[in-house]
């Protein structure tokens, strides 16, 4: 197809003429493509224009019909939530309105890749699937609810301490690591355990290993020790009543002895008012008395 011709005054159109010059560049018209197609069938050639009445499209024919221009269907741009701007012509441009989402409620938003939660709160629950990672206790302050699956990932950084033997603590060990260990007696705070006036008999217990037992007995007291306290350990007694105090080996005592004297049927008594004695564990069921005592 020819582009353009200056015709002269008179001059004859020839056939050929008239369909490059007029007839394959005017813009013509139909009802859709089908109909397109079969009117033109191969008499196509670049550069011819067409307009589609059934979608309102301009196409032009380069190697096949492709659209100049679509007005399609939209009237408006209208801002939703958190939005800001919009318009009904020419260029139209949406903003993200930041004091609504501030305040916005999401409708189950899906985040994909890495989100960074800034200094705020979170109300509500907050479902995370995947791991939580760098959350310090000031960013879990922020929540002020949470799922189990939090809770879940939260449990899973707790520490599990497992082992060790009832009754002893977990030990920082100085500079070694720590690990459940005895309590050195340096670092154990005694506990003064009295015994009123109308006392008659008492027996020790776990918990008063390496306490102080303080007599107020005004008649006679006897203090029975079970096999119940750890090896190295001692329970401090002191007879601050008229009362006299016997000191007797109790259940799980094999070896018992003080004052020159042996035998888990030996008892002894503190001598004198204000006096003390001290019962040590030395071995494994074996025990010593030792201090202001008679047999």
């Amino acid at each position: 197809m020819s582009g353009w011709k200056s015709w002269g005054i008179g001059e004859v159109v020839e056939a050929a003429d008239f369909q490059n010059y007029v007839q394959d560049q005017v813009v013509q018209v139909y009802a859709t493509s089908a109909a397109r197609g079969s009117a033109l069938g191969t008499a196509v050639s670049a550069g011819m224009m067409s307009y589609l009445v059934d979608t309102g499209a301009l196409q032009v024919y380069g190697t096949a019909w492709t659209d100049v221009s679509n007005p399609g269907d939209i009237t408006a741009v209208t801002a939703g939530t958190g939005l800001s701007g919009g318009g009904t012509s020419g260029a139209v441009t949406l903003n993200v309105n930041y004091s609504a989402v501030g305040s916005a409620v999401l409708a189950s938003p899906n985040i994909t890749g890495t989100a960074t939660i800034a200094a705020g709160s979170v109300t509500g629950n907050l479902v995370v699937s995947g791991n939580v990672n760098s959350v310090t206790p000031t960013e879990l302050n922020y929540l002020t609810g949470g799922t189990a699956n939090i809770q879940t990932q939260i449990n899973a950084r707790q520490l599990t301490i497992s082992g060790g033997t009832a009754g002893h603590p977990y030990l920082s060990g100085g500079t070694a690591a720590p690990a459940f260990g005895r309590l050195p007696a340096e670092h154990i705070v005694t506990t003064v355990r009295t015994l009123a006036g109308t006392t008659t008999a008492y027996t020790t217990t776990t918990a008063d290993e390496n306490d102080l037992i303080y007599s107020l007995a005004t008649a006679t007291c006897t203090i029975t020790v079970p096999d119940l306290i750890e090896i190295g350990d001692r329970i401090d007694i002191i007879r601050d009543g008229a009362g006299t105090v016997v000191i007797a080996a109790g259940t799980g005592i094999t070896s018992w002895a003080g004052a020159g004297t042996a035998g888990t049927a030996v008892t002894f008594k503190i001598d004198q008012q204000y006096n003390a004695a001290t019962v040590f564990k030395v071995a494994a069921n074996t025990y010593r008395v030792v201090g202001r005592i008679i047999p």
